[in-house]
C-alpha cells in the first residue's frame, strides 16, 4: 500500500513539475533563449563542464576515506567511474540524491568484491556527511535569505524549518546509532520488511558498522567532512562559471542562495526536479535581479551540462553491463 501511495505522490509531483516547466517556457522561454544567444561564452561554459567533472574528485574522496576505514582499498578512478554511473541514474529518477546509490553498491560488489553491508554502510555514512554539509550550507543561505528584501516571510519560515528539521534528523540518527539503538533495523520493522530474514540480518550488520563508525572513527568522519567543504567550494566555482557563460557576474551572496535553492529543490521526488528547479531559480532571480528569465536561462544550461555528465555515466553503465553479461556467459 505504501509503495502504491508513493507512486501516486511521485506521479502527481511529476505532472506538476512538467506543467510548471511548460508554463515557464511559455512565460520566459523566448527571453531565456535570447539571453543565452546574445551572451553565450563557450570559454566559461567549457570551464563549467570541466569544473563539474573535476569536482567529482573531492566528492569521491569524501566517500573513499570512509570506505578505506573499513579496510577496503579501491582506486580513486574506479570510484569516480562508479559515482558518475550512479549520478546518471539519480538524474533520471525521482530520488535525485539517492536513486543511483543501489547501482554504486552493486558495482562495488561486482567490480571490487565489497560486500553489500560494507558498501551500504559506507554510502549511508557518505550521505550523512553530504546532508550535514548541505544543512550547514543551508544555515548560511538562511541568514542571507533573511536580509533579502522582497522574499515573503512564509518562504523564509519554510526554508528555515527545513534546515532545522534536517539538522535535527541527522543528530537523531547520529545519537541513536552511537548508542546502539539499531535505528535501521527499526526502520525496516516499521515498513514491515523484517519478515525477510536475509534483509533483517544484513540491516542488523549495517547498524553495527554505522554505530561502530560513529563511536570509534570520529577523525575519519571529520576528514570526510573536510572533503565535503572542498566540494562545496567547487559548487560555488561551477555556478560562477555557468552564470558568466551567459553574461551574469553573480556575487558570492547570490551564488550561495542559488546553490541553496538548487540543493533544496533536489529533494523533491521528481526526475531531475523538472519544473520545480526552473520555478525556484526564476523566482529567486526575479527577487535578486528583477529578471526571472535569467534564472530559466541558467537552469536550461545547467541541465545541458548535467545531461552531458549523465551520458558519460550511461557509457560507464553500458560497459559494466556488457562485462557482467560476458562474465556470466563464461561462468556458464
Amino acid at each position: 500500500m505504501n509503495l502504491t501511495k508513493n507512486k501516486i505522490i511521485v506521479s502527481i509531483l511529476s505532472i506538476i513539475g512538467i506543467s510548471l516547466f511548460i508554463f515557464l517556457l511559455y512565460k520566459f522561454g523566448m527571453d531565456a533563449l535570447k539571453i543565452i544567444k546574445l551572451n553565450i561564452n563557450f570559454y566559461y561554459l567549457g570551464l563549467f563542464v570541466f569544473i563539474v567533472l573535476i569536482s567529482f574528485i573531492p566528492y569521491v574522496m569524501r566517500f573513499k576515506v570512509i570506505l578505506d576505514s573499513y579496510g577496503t582499498k579501491i582506486s580513486l578512478l574506479t570510484l569516480i567511474r562508479q559515482t558518475i554511473a550512479g549520478a546518471s541514474i539519480s538524474y533520471i529518477t525521482p530520488a535525485s540524491r539517492l536513486g543511483g546509490e543501489p547501482v554504486r553498491i552493486y558495482m562495488l560488489k561486482k567490480e571490487c568484491n565489497v560486500d553489500y553491508e560494507t558498501g551500504t554502510s559506507s554510502i549511508i555514512l557518505d550521505k550523512f556527511v553530504e546532508i550535514f554539509g548541505s544543512a550547514l550550507y543551508g544555515i548560511i543561505g538562511f541568514i542571507l535569505l533573511i536580509s533579502l528584501i522582497g522574499v515573503p516571510l512564509y518562504f523564509k519560515v519554510i526554508f528555515g524549518s527545513i534546515v532545522l528539521f534536517g539538522l535535527g534528523l541527522l543528530f537523531f540518527i547520529y545519537y541513536k546509532s552511537k548508542k546502539e539503538k539499531n535505528i535501521f533495523s527499526k526502520l525496516i520493522k516499521l515498513f514491515h520488511l523484517d519478515r525477510f530474514s536475509n534483509l533483517k540480518e544484513s540491516v542488523s550488520k549495517i547498524d553495527i558498522k554505522i554505530g561502530d563508525f560513529f563511536r570509534y572513527k570520529k577523525k575519519i568522519l571529520l576528514k570526510s567532512f573536510m572533503y565535503y567543504l572542498i566540494s562545496g567550494i567547487f559548487f560555488i566555482i561551477q555556478f560562477k562559471f555557468l552564470l558568466l557563460s551567459i553574461g551574469i557576474n553573480a556575487s558570492l551572496f547570490q551564488l550561495i542562495l542559488i546553490i541553496n535553492v538548487w540543493g533544496l529543490l533536489n529533494f523533491i521526488p521528481t526526475p531531475s526536479s523538472l519544473g520545480f528547479l526552473e520555478v525556484g531559480q526564476s523566482t529567486l532571480f526575479n527577487l535578486m535581479q528583477g529578471n526571472g528569465a535569467e534564472g530559466l536561462a541558467m537552469t536550461l544550461l545547467l541541465r545541458v551540462g548535467y545531461l552531458f555528465v549523465a551520458c558519460i555515466g550511461f557509457l560507464f553503465l553500458t560497459k559494466f553491463g556488457i562485462k557482467e553479461i560476458l562474465k556470466n556467459k563464461l561462468i556458464k
